[in-house]
C-alpha cells in the first residue's frame, strides 16, 4: 500500500512539475478547462491504479495470513476471517448469543480464539464459558481440521434482562 501511495504521489509531482517549469505557455494552457480537465483525467486514473494496488496488496497478506494445513491433495489455507465467521454463526445459532466479538490468533499447532461479550442475565458465567468452549473447539477442530488449543472467554458485562412478554 505504501508503494501504491508512493507512485501516485510521484506521478501527482511530476505532473505539478511539468506544470511550473514547461514551456511558457504550457501555464495557461493546464489551467484553461481543458487543462483542468486533463489534470483531472490525470488524477482519476493515478487514483485508480493506487485503489487497484491497494486491494492487491490486501489480498496477498489475508493469503499470507491463512491458517495451513495439509489435505489429502494438496495444501489447504483458512482465512482468519472464515474461521471468526464459523465460529459467530455458531454462537448466534446454536447458542443464541447475540452482541459477542471473536477474536483469533493463530498458535503453534492450532489457533487460539477469545470471545468477549455480556453476560446473559439468565446466564451463569461458568456453565456459558463450558458450552462456548465445547461448541467452538469440537465444531472448528470438525469443520475446518484446525486444532483449537484454547478457546477464552471475556465478560465485559451484563446483558439487559429480556422485557416479559404480554399475553
Amino acid at each position: 500500500m505504501g508503494l501504491g501511495c508512493l507512485v501516485m504521489l510521484g506521478t501527482t509531482g511530476l505532473v505539478i512539475l511539468i506544470a511550473g517549469w514547461g514551456p511558457p505557455g504550457w501555464v495557461a494552457q493546464v489551467t484553461s478547462a481543458a487543462g483542468r480537465a486533463v489534470l483531472a483525467a490525470i488524477g482519476a486514473a493515478n487514483l485508480a491504479g493506487a485503489l487497484a494496488f491497494a486491494v492487491f496488496l490486501a489480498d496477498r497478506l489475508h493469503a499470507s495470513r491463512a491458517m495451513r494445513r495439509p489435505g489429502p491433495k494438496g495444501e489447504i489455507a483458512i482465512a482468519p476471517r472464515a474461521v471468526r465467521q464459523l465460529a459467530a454463526g455458531l454462537l448466534a445459532r446454536e447458542l443464541g448469543l447475540t452482541g459477542f466479538r471473536v477474536a483469533l490468533r493463530p498458535a503453534a499447532q492450532g489457533v487460539l480464539l477469545t470471545v468477549r461479550l455480556a453476560l446473559p442475565p439468565d446466564e451463569v458465567a461458568p456453565r456459558l464459558a463450558e458450552r462456548v468452549q465445547e461448541l467452538l473447539s469440537r465444531e472448528i477442530e470438525l469443520k475446518t481440521g484446525l486444532p483449537v488449543e484454547e478457546v477464552n472467554l471475556v465478560i465485559r458485562g451484563t446483558g439487559r434482562p429480556q422485557p416479559p412478554v404480554q399475553a
